[in-house]
């Protein structure tokens, strides 16, 4: 009994001790990023004991030192721990952990040191340093310091000043239709006067800076003959004119790693052509300035430069392409078949609203439509004595595109015969139109923008007699009334 308690007492003593001068502290610097310039830095810390499990409590207060990089400068800390700093003196950094530890409780809280980082530091290594001590554990008067994690009071870690960039990398080369590079070409098809919602996107490309560098500013200069439209992009940009109105600023509060904007660009009629035009742009915030010179240095770091080529507007050319007729002969006095007008869109543009005129024989009667492509509303103008003109307006043809208008006609018994009787149609784009053009058309029907066709006309005998027609039997001679 008495072995037992004594071993007892001997436990008691052993826990109760206050530290072994063996036992140590580990102690941990990680992460230490890169330093970028001109953006804020962090550095994050740790310490445990060294055996968790040899039963010795390391009592409180520990006491962490670092002296930051030069140009770096404390700024506040995250964790369980208290920081301060001298007066004057944002570099050297103590920050003391409160609480101890033992088996329960062997390492301390992360500690979290902030700082800013000034934007002229020289690109380069460097080392990041700390300590740390306690009562128990001081620290050695002339200390090895160890890589991370260390065990002699002192470890220190191998970074690099880097200086931090924003830049223009390319102009949306991903989409094939530009060269590689901030200074591009565009190599898709030429911005064509008087078109709207041309796309040009720029892509973005940040290295080191954060998101207290705000707000990022890209301002991109436009040629005359260049209209800015609309610009989005990822993260959003807010896009707007300045002035003067060829100069487009799109902002976004902070730019992570890589980022694109996306401009709508309408084109003036009288652009020049066929150019080439030139885009220029810059990128900036709170630390890095826009360069002043981007326009006669396009390739140093925070410019770019499109060149766009430009051609004239594609146009559209109606031409007549025939008229047809059934039956070949049109007896007088019947409805006939259809008398067909086809045209053809033979430019390079679509067409828009579109007047087709027809002039027909006189004692022709246009009775409506049997069908037209694209869709027409059609109605006769003038007297059918002296010869009706028929228009119709339709929507128009697309580059290429082929249309046609079925007329159903009535021949009257006071028309022509035998004929050929002329009729001659006109394609008109001309807003408002005029029937100059079908005058044209009759005066001379080779125009291109044209088209003819002649109508024999049969008198049958039975409009000679009457309705009855009681008299012919097919050898009476033809005569007129």
């Amino acid at each position: 009994m008495r072995r037992l308690f004594a071993a007892f007492l001997a436990l008691l003593a052993f826990c109760a001790a206050p530290a072994a001068s063996a036992a140590g502290l580990r102690l941990t610097l990680s992460p230490v990023p890169t330093i970028y310039s001109g953006t804020t830095y962090y550095i994050s810390a740790g310490i445990e004991k060294e055996d968790r499990n040899d039963g010795i409590v390391h009592h409180a207060p520990f006491t962490f030192r670092t002296t930051l990089p030069p140009g770096v400068q404390y700024t506040g800390f995250n964790g369980g721990w208290t920081c301060s700093t001298p007066p004057g003196n944002l570099r050297d950094v103590t920050c003391i952990y409160a609480t101890d530890l033992n088996f329960f409780s062997p390492a301390s809280s992360y500690l979290q040191i902030n700082a800013n980082v000034a934007s002229n530091v020289t690109p380069g290594p460097v080392n990041v340093v700390a300590t740390l001590e306690s009562g128990e554990v001081p620290l050695p008067q002339n200390p090895v310091c160890g890589a991370s994690p260390s065990v002699t009071g002192c470890t220190t870690v191998a970074t690099s000043y880097v200086q931090s960039q924003l830049r223009i990398s390319d102009w949306g080369y991903s989409n094939g239709t530009v060269t590689n590079g901030p200074v591009a070409v565009w190599t898709g098809g030429p911005f064509e006067a008087g078109t709207t919602q041309n796309i040009v996107v720029l892509n973005l490309a940040n290295l080191g800076y954060g998101p207290t560098n705000t707000p990022v500013a890209v301002d991109f200069d436009l040629p005359a003959g260049l209209i800015f439209s609309s610009g989005a992009g990822s993260p959003p940009f807010t896009c707007a004119t300045q002035t003067p109105v060829t100069r487009v600023r799109c902002t976004t509060p902070y730019l992570i790693d890589y980022g694109f904007i996306s401009l709508r660009i309408d084109v003036a009629p009288n652009v020049a052509v066929p150019g080439p035009l030139y885009v220029h742009a810059s990128v900036s915030n709170n630390v890095q300035a826009a360069p002043t010179d981007c326009v006669t240095t396009p390739l140093q770091t925070g410019c770019g430069r499109l060149q766009i080529p430009t051609r004239a507007p594609r146009v559209p050319t109606l031409v007549g392409d025939s008229i047809t007729h059934t039956p070949t002969t049109f007896t007088l006095g019947q409805e006939a078949g259809p008398v067909v007008v086809s045209y053809r869109n033979v430019g390079e543009g679509n067409a828009g609203a579109t007047t087709v005129y027809v002039q027909l024989p006189p004692y022709f009667e246009y009775r409506g439509l049997f069908s037209a492509s694209p869709a027409a509303t059609c109605m006769s103008q003038g007297q059918v004595a002296a010869g009706a003109v028929v228009v119709c307006q339709t929507s128009g043809l697309l580059s290429g595109g082929l249309g046609w208008i079925s007329l159903r006609l009535l021949p009257h018994a006071e028309a022509a015969s035998p004929g050929p009787l002329p009729v001659v149609a006109a394609f008109d784009l001309a807003v408002p139109s005029s029937t100059a053009i079908l005058q044209s058309c009759v005066a001379n029907p080779a125009q291109s923008f044209c088209a003819r066709d002649t109508i024999t006309t049969f008198f049958p005998c039975a409009l000679q007699h009457g309705d009855e027609g009681i008299f012919c039997d097919g050898f009476q001679p033809f005569v007129r009334p």
